[in-house]
C-alpha cells in the first residue's frame, strides 16, 4: 500500500476519536512495510509509536488529522440540526431560538448598538424673514 495512503487512514482513524493503539492493530502491517518485525504485539507497538511520533513531531501530519476531523464534523451537520430541532421542539429556548437563527427568521439583538452623528455643516439656519407661518390648502 502506498505510504501517503496509510497516512490518509492513519489520520482519518485518529480525527473519528480512535486511540493510536486501535489505529497501529488496524494498520500495523501498513505502518511497518516489509513485515520487518514479525511478532504482532511487537509490530502493533512499534506501529503506535511511529503514530505518536508522526502526531508530535510532523505538522503535516497533524493538519491532515484536522482536516479529516472537519470533513468529518461537517458529515454531520444535518444529525446536529436534527437535534437542535428535537431540543427545540421540547421547548429549549437557546435551541429555537438558534435554529430560528439559522434558518433566518430570527434575528439576535444581542448587537452591539452604534453611534450615529449627523453634521450637517455649512448650511445656513432659516432666518425669521423666511419664515412663514400659516396653515396649508389642499390641492384637488
Amino acid at each position: 500500500m502506498d505510504p501517503n495512503e496509510v497516512r490518509i487512514m492513519a489520520a482519518r482513524a485518529l480525527a473519528q476519536g480512535f486511540k493510536p493503539i486501535q489505529v497501529a492493530k488496524a494498520l500495523g502491517k501498513n505502518l511497518i512495510p516489509g513485515s520487518q518485525i514479525k511478532d504482532p504485539v511487537a509490530r502493533e507497538r512499534r506501529a503506535a509509536k511511529t503514530l505518536r511520533q508522526w502526531m508530535r513531531t510532523d505538522q503535516k501530519f497533524r493538519d491532515l488529522i484536522w482536516h479529516e476531523a472537519v470533513v468529518t464534523l461537517d458529515l454531520k451537520a444535518p444529525l446536529i440540526l436534527g437535534g437542535v430541532a428535537k431540543a427545540a421542539q421540547r421547548g429549549r429556548v437557546d435551541a429555537a431560538r438558534f435554529a430560528l437563527e439559522i434558518t433566518g427568521r430570527h434575528t439576535s439583538h444581542e448587537a452591539q448598538v452604534t453611534n450615529v452623528q449627523v453634521v450637517l455643516n455649512n448650511i445656513p439656519r432659516p432666518s425669521p424673514q423666511q419664515i412663514v407661518e400659516g396653515e396649508a390648502e389642499e390641492i384637488e
